[in-house]
């Protein structure tokens, strides 16, 4: 996979970020996955425009397998919001510019 400019995040460090407070979007993937790599591109974007607002962290499913089983992911990519460390939405599934804007902005305006 393309090497992203969104953090690489896994073990402590991705347990130190959950537990800042604010919102943290971190998206499950794996090098393999070709909806992943079609993704990393727009979350570029989104974390951009966004980082105002949100964190956004990208985890390797296969060099952290134990962090995917936590979170209950069984499909790539899978988006996980989190607000204050608590998990509060989840998609599956490489969402085109629309759907991840619609996504974000619909969890954080919750």
């Amino acid at each position: 996979m393309a090497e992203a400019s969104i953090e690489w995040l896994s073990g402590d460090v991705l347990e130190t970020q959950l537990s800042a407070p604010g919102s943290l979007l971190l998206v499950f993937v794996a090098e393999w996955c070709e909806p992943c790599q079609a993704l990393v591109p727009r979350l570029e974007r989104l974390a951009a425009q966004q980082r105002e607002r949100l964190r956004c962290y990208l985890v390797d499913v296969d060099r952290d397998p134990q962090t995917a089983q936590k979170y209950g992911v069984r499909g790539m990519p899978t988006l996980a919001l989190f607000e204050d460390g608590d998990l509060d939405a989840t998609r599956v599934g490489a969402l085109d510019d629309a759907q991840l804007a619609s996504f974000i902005e619909t969890a954080l305006d919750a």
